[in-house]
């Protein structure tokens, strides 16, 4: 398992097509990372499952509707839907979605409907963005979409950064991306310039601290828990 940060730009990955559309694979099991991060763009979906992969959409960009296990939910930018494995999904429309996956995507666990029905292991999460209310935290302003009240393997937040305290966690892995603004984000003695596209991956134990004016998705793997961050 990688131990070190890994930074990328949207722009430096290449898109490839997909049962969804086109996806540009950001972080991948190549990668040796504990949770995967695509930007996929969604036209003309098919309907899919995965049997071992949990994924969480967040919705940047365009509409329409995310079908999960015969339930429809419609799109809009700042929607975030869980979808468990097992669950047959497809999403109709044209929108563009930030994907988080655990484990990495695996090309293997991709099945489309025709191989045959899955038993979901339990229901599909959907949520939008400003039905959250943002909390104070170490990093300025959370809106903490999913969490680990929600028994999920996975967390997501929307986090609004200024000045954030210097902190690292124990157990959790991170993923940021980059949604608007600019800053930097110090990562043990490394500083990256963040800008729009931009994703880190931080393994657990990194001492890390954004600064500027930015929000970013900011992925969570296991959920946010208050006892794993600790202030340097």
């Amino acid at each position: 398992m990688v131990r070190e940060p890994i930074f990328r730009s949207l722009a430096e990955v290449e898109p490839v097509a997909c049962p969804c559309g086109h996806s540009r694979r950001i972080l991948t099991a190549a990668d040796g990372v504990a949770v995967g991060f695509h930007v996929t763009e969604f036209s003309d979906a098919r309907p899919h499952y995965h049997e071992r992969a949990t994924e969480i959409y967040y919705v940047l960009q365009g509409g329409g509707r995310l079908v999960v296990s015969g339930s429809a939910w419609d799109l809009r930018p700042g929607t975030v839907a869980c979808i468990p494995p097992g669950c047959v999904h497809c999403g109709e429309g044209e929108f563009t979605a930030a994907i988080a996956i655990l484990p990495p995507f695996d090309p293997t666990d991709e099945f489309v409907v025709a191989d045959g029905l899955p038993r979901p292991c339990r229901p599909p999460i959907v949520r939008r963005l400003d039905e959250v209310e943002p909390v104070r935290s170490a990093c300025g302003s959370s809106r903490r979409v999913l969490t680990r009240d929600d028994g999920l393997a996975l967390g997501l937040h929307v986090v609004h950064i200024r000045a954030a305290e210097r902190h690292y966690h124990v157990r959790t892995t991170e993923v940021y991306h980059i949604l608007d603004g600019e800053g930097t984000l110090a990562v043990g003695r490394e500083e990256f310039a963040l800008a729009p596209g931009v994703t880190i991956y931080l393994p657990a134990g990194l001492a890390h601290g954004g600064d500027g004016d930015f929000t970013a998705i900011v992925v969570c793997a296991p959920p946010f828990d208050p006892e794993d961050q600790i202030v340097v």
